[in-house]
């Protein structure tokens, strides 16, 4: 009724029609059947009804009666007032149904009928714009939603092609929970089949006072394991559990609403399983990235195991290649290298003598000067190293790290003569590292340096042999005592 009374047209209708009547009082009455008239406004501008409260009765009795005819012919009806004064009533429908009524008294004349006429119009198009403004609301309310879930989906496929790793995943997908379903908490568990039970992988709070659960939970216990083993969500007033599940269960997604925060709804829970039916698919997408991964750390372990015990320059030591790699990645995370890159460096530092499978033993191990054709033969390594290991998939990012780094900055190093910033930074990496691992290990020409002896003797080569901010990230690590063997 508050609705149609404000409308614009209604505004204009009430002061034309006070124009007419300028003593007018206007009544503004919810229900079909009023038991009641409010007499607030009436009993400071009307002396008649202010005089008694029998002359109140007998105005509201005439009143009401008035109200009822209007009711029953749904049109407007005039009457006259115990004080002779014309009274009007226009009935406010809506769906074929009396809702209310706005009415006018204290005219000194007959409202026209034509004036009558063109009230219950304006009165009538009011209502039908407030009609067709609740449809918007609740077309708009049913729509949101549904928008809501199609951008959430959106936002899952950009996350599934985002990035394989599981850790970084799953706190994305946790806080997407959180966001799209304003909660304050979400946990997500993943299944390990084997032990029956359900482990937290990512727990997020966004406010303080909301507690994700981090407890393992066994399948079947708690209201997670009872989601996980029967795969039905559990839906109470401020708290959703779904299941993950493809061809089964393979984990649980849970999130939480504080007080004084609204329950979740119907839509909600809608919105939160559509949600994980998509997150299923990001996080299958990760989990067997891990395994491949493992499955490439293992055979690439393997292949540096092999090389490593052909290395007959200091055998008993720690590995070459495994001090090759740990420098390689300290100098890497000193010059913020990002984190893909440092994966293909680990694999080129672990790899990159892959080439001195086809040396002859007896030149990798002469302790004279090489010949010029013995030297030729070890410079081929890095080319044949890189030949060997670029049909594996896996490993072509690492294949120029390996190729050019025995390159030389001002562009004297081998195979093809590289200067500055022409070499892949990678492999200005793993010059140093490289350089670093073989002083300090022993060969049949010398004996090993100390650290502070190796990392000099690499210092004053900065801007000959080496990149000099490569050089500098690597004496910031001997300085602060983080390069150990």
């Amino acid at each position: 009724m508050k609705k149609i009374t404000e409308n614009p047209a209604i505004r204009q209708l009430r002061q034309a029609l006070t124009g007419q009547v300028p003593k007018a009082i206007w009544w503004e009455i919810e229900g079909a059947r009023p038991k009641r008239l409010d007499y607030a406004v009436a009993c400071r501008t009307c002396r008649f009804v202010r005089k008694s409260a029998k002359n109140r009765t007998q105005c509201e009795r005439r009143f009401l009666g008035a109200l009822e005819r209007s009711r029953q012919s749904a049109g407007p009806v005039q009457f006259v007032c115990p004080i002779q004064r014309y009274a009007v009533c226009l009935p406010v429908r809506q769906n074929g149904e009396v809702h209310g009524f706005l009415a006018m008294c204290h005219s000194e004349e007959a409202i026209p009928r034509t004036h009558l006429e063109l009230a219950e119009a304006t009165i009538g198009a009011a209502v039908r714009e407030v009609e067709r403004s609740d449809e918007l609301k609740i077309l708009s309310d049913t729509i949101q939603p549904r928008c809501v879930a199609l951008s959430t989906i959106h936002t899952i496929h950009r996350l599934i092609s985002s990035t394989l790793d599981l850790e970084e995943l799953l706190p994305r997908v946790a806080r997407l929970c959180c966001q799209v379903l304003r909660a304050q908490a979400c946990t997500i568990w993943l299944m390990d089949r084997e032990k029956q039970i359900l482990t937290p992988r990512a727990v997020v709070e966004l406010k303080k006072g909301a507690r994700g659960d981090a407890r393992p939970t066994k399948l079947g216990s708690g209201i997670a394991g009872r989601v996980a083993s029967t795969c039905k969500a559990h839906w109470t007033g401020r708290m959703m559990v779904v299941p993950l599940v493809e061809e089964e269960c393979i984990g649980v997604v849970s999130v939480r609403r504080i007080e004084p925060s609204r329950p979740f709804g119907a839509l909600d829970q809608e919105i939160l399983t559509t949600l994980a039916e998509q997150a299923v698919v990001a996080i299958r997408n990760a989990q067997m990235y891990e395994t491949q991964e493992r499955v490439t750390w293992g055979t690439i372990r393997s292949l540096s195991a092999i090389l490593d015990g052909m290395d007959t320059y200091s055998p008993g030591t720690v590995s070459s290649p495994k001090i090759m790699a740990e420098v390689a990645l300290a100098i890497a995370r000193e010059m913020k290298v990002p984190s893909v890159q440092q994966k293909s460096l680990h694999y080129a530092a672990l790899l990159h003598d892959a080439g001195r499978l086809g040396i002859p033993q007896e030149i990798l191990r002469k302790p004279s000067k090489l010949e010029p054709a013995e030297l030729a033969e070890v410079k081929q390594h890095t080319v044949r190293g890189a030949s060997l290991l670029e049909p594996l998939e896996v490993l072509e990012p690492a294949v120029p790290i390996i190729l050019y780094h025995h390159e030389r900055y001002d562009g004297t190093g081998y195979p093809k003569g590289l200067k500055k910033e022409a070499i892949p930074l990678g492999a200005r990496i793993l010059a140093v590292a490289n350089a670093f691992e073989a002083m300090i290990c022993d060969r049949p020409y010398r004996r090993a340096m100390s650290i502070s002896e190796a990392a000099r003797e690499i210092a004053s080569h900065a801007g000959t042999q080496f990149d000099p901010k490569v050089v500098e990230a690597f004496m910031d690590l001997v300085r602060s005592g983080r390069v150990k063997i």
